[in-house]
């Protein structure tokens, strides 16, 4: 289920919005009316340590869903932005409730849709656990490919790819070519092939 989809089974419950600047959409504390979903563009969810230290929690990318805790939460538990040049779909709080207790179908592929975010990060927390650039590239990607499968291409940007498992683009471009020079994977534009090495030998 794409955030385009729940935006038209919300209806009126649900809005896009368009930000030209970095904007605040809710602040900790501030009643939960609304979970987002990024159609284009990033939203950061922020905290700041009692020492006065802002941490970047969660990133979302085009494609999340953000801000999900705010569906059974009386009060958002950090700060949400939106940076400049993002889409943002705004999904009504009581909708999502009402659409879920209406809809079992829509329940079921709601659920999913959290289920395999919630998956995708806790890799993204392993991978980060990787130190070696190249490693955590090949880990990242054997992770996207599917079974018995070598060729990914890519959703997105490779910067937006080096965001998501923690690497600069400089790093990310390093690796690539360090890995393309090694024959461990074959590179056109957003299209990858893995386990290049081993399926010439």
């Amino acid at each position: 289920m794409q955030v385009i989809e729940l935006v038209e089974r919300l209806g009126r419950a649900a809005r896009v919005e368009t930000y030209t600047n970095d904007t605040v959409l809710f602040r900790r504390g501030d009643p939960t009316r609304h979970m987002f979903g990024i159609i284009q563009g990033q939203a950061c969810l922020r905290r700041t340590t009692f020492e006065g230290t802002e941490l970047i929690i969660h990133r979302a990318h085009e494609g999340d869903l953000f801000a999900e805790a705010a569906l059974f939460s009386d009060a958002y538990h950090c700060d949400g932005q939106a940076l400049a040049g993002s889409r943002v779909a705004f999904l009504s709080k009581l909708g999502v409730h009402s659409l879920m207790q209406d809809d079992g179908a829509f329940a079921s592929a709601f659920c999913q849709r959290l289920a395999g975010q919630v998956q995708r990060l806790r890799s993204n927390i392993e991978l980060r656990a990787i130190r070696s650039a190249d490693d955590r590239i090949i880990a990242a990607l054997s992770l996207r490919v599917g079974t018995g499968e070598a060729n990914y291409d890519l959703a997105g940007t490779w910067k937006g790819f080096a965001q998501e498992i923690g690497l600069s683009h400089e790093a990310l471009y390093r690796a690539l070519k360090r890995l393309e020079r090694a024959n461990r994977v074959q590179r056109q534009g957003r299209s990858i092939r893995l386990g290049v090495k081993q399926l010439g030998d």
